[in-house]
Parts: structure tokens; sequence; C-alpha cells
């Protein structure tokens, strides 16, 4: 049997596994977070294919309270500098090559 608890907003009976009161409604705990195999991958590839979006999810699993969260959280942040520092090697290589190839046509017209 569950020990009986007191909602801290209207003082209703509750259970210490309820996540909302059953009486007001109002959230008593945050849901643990899915640390499953295919979130996991679904949250590596967002951050890695999508930089920006994935630090939504990596900053909500860096805020749980378990450490498989925190891990989750941690490479998702990693992948995600990664995958801008890639970008931004990729887009710098792609400039200069565009701008060899400009100024050679130029100096070939003699200008």
């Amino acid at each position: 049997m569950e020990s009986q608890l007191k909602c801290k907003y209207c003082s209703a009976n509750i259970t210490s596994l309820d996540f909302f009161c059953p009486n007001c409604g109002k959230q008593l705990k945050a849901k643990q977070m899915s640390v499953g195999i295919g979130t996991q991958i679904g949250v590596y590839l967002l951050s890695f294919f999508l930089p920006p979006l994935g630090l939504w999810p990596a900053i909500k699993y860096l805020r749980q309270e378990d450490n498989v969260s925190k891990r989750i959280g941690i490479i998702a942040i990693v992948l995600t500098v990664i995958s801008v520092i890639i970008t931004l090697v990729s887009f710098s290589a792609f400039l200069n090559l565009i701008s060899g190839q400009l100024n050679g046509q130029i100096s070939g017209l003699g200008i």
C-alpha cells in the first residue's frame, strides 16, 4: 500500500506515485523522460542533423535527476557542437573554393 500524502496545493490525499493531483489537477512531480534506445537514436539524429533543434531535448535530459538521462543530454550537446563545427568548416572550404575560382577567372580576363 502506498503512503498517503497531501497535495501542497489543495491538501487532497495523494500517493507518492501520482504525477498530478486527482482533485485539483496540479502537477506534483515531473514525469521521467524516456531513455529507450529508440528515443536516444531520435535525439542523437536530431542533434546531429538539425543542430539548433537538438539543444531543446538535450537540455531537458540534462535537467533530469538520473545519470542515464544526463548522459543522453551531454551526448546530444556534443553531437550538436560537432555538427556545427563540421558545417562551419565545410562552408568555409566551399567559400574558399568559390573565391579561388572567381579570382582565377578575374585574373584570366586581365582585370
